[in-house]
């Protein structure tokens, strides 16, 4: 068996898993919605979780680089970021991609088989994993750049309306 063809022909499959995966880490009202309708204007984020999935898995599949899907996997992660996950849990759906694929492949042929066959499979999706590291920790220091920046303005307009900076300050 090959697998590159045993993965094109369950792609669906993988795919839904893949994406219940990243439900799955919400409450289970949140999980439910997002679980729900698949109208992306009803549901922008499981919409967003659905399709950013399937196009990610068809860069894995093209053998590309997983570079190549950085802004699919960055369209995720910043939903991800801005709900406050801690990066082990926002990034937790992406290790879950080899479980779900051997998983599929087991009920085709032994495990054994199933672990000489995934290896450059496995370090794919490592290499995106470590990609999507790096993607969620930008969105998160941008976060918080922003927060800084709000609080900093916020305290600086609070000081000026007491009459506590020097006029240099405030043309500055």
């Amino acid at each position: 068996m090959e697998l590159q063809k045993f993965l094109t022909d369950n792609n669906h499959a993988i795919c839904a898993q893949w994406a219940e995966a990243i439900i799955k880490t919400y409450p289970e009202e949140g999980a439910k919605f997002f679980s729900g309708s698949a109208n992306q204007f009803a549901n922008p984020v499981g919409h967003t979780f659905r399709n950013n999935v399937e196009r990610i898995y068809k860069v894995l599949l093209s053998e590309a680089d997983v570079a190549e899907c950085s802004t699919d996997l960055d369209g995720i992660l910043r939903i991800r970021a801005v709900q406050g996950f801690v990066p082990s849990v926002a990034l937790s759906f992406l290790p879950a991609l080899k479980e779900i694929v051997r998983r599929q492949l087991e009920k085709a042929c032994s495990a054994e088989q199933a672990d000489a066959m995934l290896h450059d499979w496995n370090t794919r999706v490592d290499r995106l994993t470590m990609l999507g590291f790096d993607l969620y920790m930008n969105c998160r220091e941008l976060l918080w750049k922003q927060k800084a920046n709000q609080l900093y303005s916020r305290t600086h307009k609070l000081l000026e309306r007491a009459n506590l900076l020097k006029d240099e300050e405030v043309a500055g």
